[in-house]
């Protein structure tokens, strides 16, 4: 899940595509800095036992292992397990697991972690119940999800961001056509609109980030909060977003919104040297079960 999971039918990447893994990979590199922050500020610390949900390629699920030391313990979980590895950490369990079907012990982690997947899910409230439900009392719960539909590409621009005026919850806004180089303002905003197709037609809710702080408030977290660190990437460096659009293309082709070419002319502008582009708002919420 979270990194990967292969949602049934429905989920929108292919784990058996032959460069999964290194999607998986590219995004750890620009997501794990803020997650590994988050939860060091909320204590994680020698002898706890965690929960990793969606543990896709493992990099925060072996972090955890070393910050719990041996005294703690780190289950590691996913619908398709074959790109984690423990790494010979005897205190890290990997073990293949379905949010919405399989058990959870009951109020037992001192911590519950799940990244990108809550929003792959079809019973969203469900699944973050289960979670604060195995939590114990005074744990947490870390959940982190995309803030913003599509991949974020209205970040592109070769000047500069100049993003007050942009509406980020719309890659179709017309004020897109300035933060585009020339030439790609029309393939950049049918991409766009293929993304919410292809993610609506999966049932994925790419906004979802937005409304964890309520969410967990609605499953009777206290001390809830949440943050947005969006990073930039140098184009030519960013592996994780031309890697996400091939992965993607067979499902954006199926929608009619966007053409082989119009994929292409984005991935080239991605890979160009001298463009920078912010990927997707990932949305890092937390909070706390109640003693």
């Amino acid at each position: 899940m979270g990194d990967t999971a292969t949602m049934e039918s429905g989920y929108v990447f292919d784990t058996s595509w032959e460069r999964e893994h290194g999607r998986l990979l590219a995004l750890e590199e620009i997501y794990d800095s803020q997650s590994r922050h988050r939860l060091t500020e909320l204590g994680v610390t020698d002898g706890w036992r965690c929960l990793e949900v969606g543990c896709g390629a493992g990099s925060i699920a072996r972090w955890l292992a070393k910050q719990v030391g041996a005294a703690g313990h780190v289950l590691a979980t996913d619908v398709d397990t074959r790109f984690a590895n423990a790494h010979g950490l005897s205190n890290l369990e990997i073990r293949a697991h379905d949010l919405r079907t399989d058990d959870l012990p009951d109020a037992f982690f001192d911590l519950v972690h799940a990244r990108a997947v809550i929003e792959h899910l079809p019973d969203r409230d469900e699944a973050l119940r289960r979670l604060a439900a195995a939590t114990r009392p005074g744990g947490w719960v870390v959940i982190e999800d995309f803030g913003i539909e599509g991949l974020g590409i209205e970040g592109f621009g070769t000047e500069d961001f100049g993003i007050e005026g942009f509406d980020i919850d719309d890659p179709t806004d017309p004020a897109a056509a300035y933060y585009y180089p020339p030439g790609y303002t029309q393939p950049a905003e049918r991409l766009g609109r293929a993304l919410r197709a292809a993610f609506g037609a999966a049932d994925v809710a790419p906004g979802t980030g937005r409304r964890l702080p309520q969410a967990l408030t609605d499953v009777g977290l206290t001390e809830v909060g949440a943050q947005v660190h969006p990073s930039v990437l140098t184009g030519g460096d960013a592996a994780f977003l031309p890697l996400t659009l091939r992965s993607l293309r067979p499902r954006l082709l199926a929608t009619g919104e966007v053409t082989d070419m119009d994929i292409e002319d984005v991935i080239t502008l991605t890979k160009s040297h001298g463009t920078t582009c912010i990927p997707n708002f990932m949305v890092i919420a937390w909070g706390r079960k109640p003693v």
